[in-house]
């Protein structure tokens, strides 16, 4: 919910679009940004969400480090020398 100066209270819904399999576009509104952002981040594919004079583009979501590996598959190391 926003509050302009007027006073008039405004209700920010936030639209994730992407495109499904068959090059469909699908939007979904949601309440807030961080549902947004949890919604985009459960599709794990490209999205546009527009809100609140925003727009972020992207694929959303961690791409840390599991079971030592990287999001590409390749193992992670962390070599590190001292240099006198």
């Amino acid at each position: 919910m926003t509050i302009a100066p007027s006073g008039a209270i405004f209700l920010c819904m936030y639209k994730v679009e992407w495109k499904d399999t068959a090059g469909r576009g699908c939007v979904e509104e949601v309440k807030d940004l961080s549902t947004a952002l949890a919604f985009a981040t459960d599709l794990g594919i490209p999205v546009t969400i527009n809100g609140n004079g925003i727009e972020l583009v992207g694929t959303f979501g961690s791409a840390g480090i599991e079971n030592g590996r990287l999001p590409n598959g390749d193992p992670y190391t962390w070599y590190k020398r001292r240099r006198p």
